[in-house]
């Protein structure tokens, strides 16, 4: 930024050239507790918005996740039929018939070679990349907050907060799917060929693929969101360059403050995207600045009051509270500054109209979704042949129609995480419950499928063949349980992400085990 006068120098940049501002930095550890704070109060916020149940946008948000959700759960099903059904069932795949099957997934049994390698993996690969690569700049600790990192920061599509939800738990989250994973070990485990302790370590190997492979494609897309977004979004990246010279000395750079302000309080270079602001509107912002410099360390005992004092004038545009304003005056902070710089700031317009997001017409949203689910419910009665091809087309389409159903209980149950108090607050309790209960639901119906006839009626085969893919398998999920196992990973305590491992598998594994084993118990004999 450059600040015009003479009568002082910025510590950016001064178009007089006078002497850029000193400053001694303290070298510091690394910041993140503090970001905890802000993400703290920006999914407290979050959660208000998106769970207004009454609202028409809740209804909208309920609307494009159910649809995505369809598309996720017919994906999965494709990929599934391309990658080792085909192989498994030969002729029940139309579309195969003249093509070549990819001979390359299992599921868990003992007649099919290489079971680890489960009739899923490729699915869930795919969904953790995607899940990847929609993240936030903000959760790939870029300095800006976009919506989505890969897309341009002037995008439409970066207001469209609705679609952004929906890609990542209705089509990500129906796309992967934990409960078939665990129930393919679990198969393996029970009915397989060999001796239990050799079963038991194959299906530990199953579980340590499908975990670091789905781990290593949500880091590619991660890692492919941060190369796109140095490319189309050349500013921001600049601004990454210097955030991170400044998190190196020690200084906090909050990627929640709006762009004028995140740049120009920790005082960054920004070459030739550097933006001219009138001195004397800028004034107060520069004496906010000098008053609160020494205490931008992080580690200083009065970083985690300027964030919040900040977030509230700076983000929420809202007034500051007696108390803020005592405490503030009482480090020496300029609080008459920093008002009359909002103040400024709102009446000449200065930086960028922070993203609102879009508005989605509540009678075209309904009118899709009824349009997609009579789609699904029509072809259901059309297909209604008997050959093998029919009746695999005819279950795609009966397991979409459940898949809405299973993704908005695992976006319901999501107001869970975090919930739990004590020591224990850190599990996601709301995704370990949407992937127990599908993993045991999913067992449950492959014991009763081993135990019933070949010839019984499609209605009761493919209901619970439905239930099984279609809900119980958008219900659980692989991509937000990696995501959350990624982020424990980068957190303070990342032991915390093994734990939480173990409790997922463990608990999925046990309690599907008992299910599925009460329901085939003796059949045998």
């Amino acid at each position: 930024f450059h600040a015009v006068s003479d009568s002082y120098s910025s510590s950016i940049h001064v178009q007089s050239g006078d002497e850029k501002n000193g400053r001694e930095v303290i070298k510091a550890h690394s910041g993140v507790a503090s970001f905890d704070l802000i993400d703290a109060k920006t999914a407290q916020s979050s959660t208000k918005k998106w769970y207004c149940a009454k609202s028409k946008r809740a209804a909208v948000t309920m609307v494009y996740l159910s649809i995505f959700a369809v598309l996720g759960a017919m994906v999965r099903i494709v990929i599934a039929q391309l990658f080792g059904e085909e192989c498994k069932n030969p002729g029940t795949v139309g579309w195969l018939k003249a093509g070549q099957p990819l001979c390359v997934t299992a599921d868990g049994e003992a007649s099919v070679e290489g079971g680890i390698i489960f009739a899923d993996l490729p699915a869930n690969l795919l969904g953790s990349f995607i899940m990847g690569f929609m993240l936030s700049s903000s959760a790939l600790d870029l300095p800006t907050s976009l919506p989505v990192a890969w897309a341009p920061a002037d995008s439409s599509f970066q207001s469209m907060d609705v679609i952004h939800l929906a890609i990542r738990t209705g089509f990500c989250g129906s796309l992967t799917t934990y409960s078939s994973w665990n129930s393919e070990m679990v198969v393996m485990i029970i009915d397989g060929e060999g001796s239990k302790l050799s079963l038991i370590f194959r299906a530990f190997l199953g579980y340590l693929i499908g975990l670091e492979t789905a781990l290593a494609s949500f880091v590619l897309g991660k890692n492919v969101a941060k190369g796109i977004h140095s490319k189309i979004n050349p500013e921001q990246h600049i601004e990454g360059l210097e955030t991170k010279k400044l998190k190196e000395r020690g200084v906090y750079v909050s990627s929640f403050l709006p762009d004028f302000e995140r740049r120009f309080l920790p005082d960054m270079s920004m070459d030739e995207y550097q933006q001219y602001v009138d001195s004397n509107l800028v004034v107060p912002l520069f004496n906010w600045r000098e008053s609160t410099k020494s205490n931008r360390q992080v580690g200083n005992p009065h970083l985690s009051l300027l964030i919040d004092i900040e977030i509230t004038a700076l983000v929420a545009g809202e007034k500051l509270s007696n108390e803020q304003i005592s405490e503030g005056m009482k480090v020496g902070w300029d609080i008459d500054s920093l008002v009359k710089w909002m103040v400024n700031k709102k009446e000449n317009e200065i930086g960028k109209q922070p993203i609102e997001s879009k508005d989605f017409k509540f009678s075209t949203s309904i009118l899709t979704f009824t349009t997609v689910m009579g789609i699904l419910v029509i072809g259901i009665f059309v297909l209604n042949d008997i050959d093998a091809y029919t009746i695999t087309y005819r279950t795609m389409l009966y397991a979409g129609l459940f898949a809405p159903f299973g993704a908005l209980l695992r976006w319901k149950l999501s107001k869970l995480n975090g919930k739990i108090g004590g020591k224990y607050s850190w599990i996601p309790v709301g995704t370990l419950l949407a992937n127990l209960i599908g993993s045991i639901i999913s067992a449950f119906i492959i014991g009763l499928e081993y135990r019933m006839h070949e010839d019984e009626d499609f209605w009761v085969e493919g209901t619970l063949r439905a239930i099984k893919v279609g809900f119980a398998g958008s219900l659980s999920t692989v991509s937000t349980f990696i995501s959350e196992f990624a982020g424990f990973l980068k957190s303070p305590h990342p032991i915390n992400g093994y734990n939480y491992i173990w409790l997922s598998l463990g608990s999925s594994c046990i309690f599907g085990s008992i299910f599925y084993g009460a329901i085939v118990a003796g059949m045998d004999e």
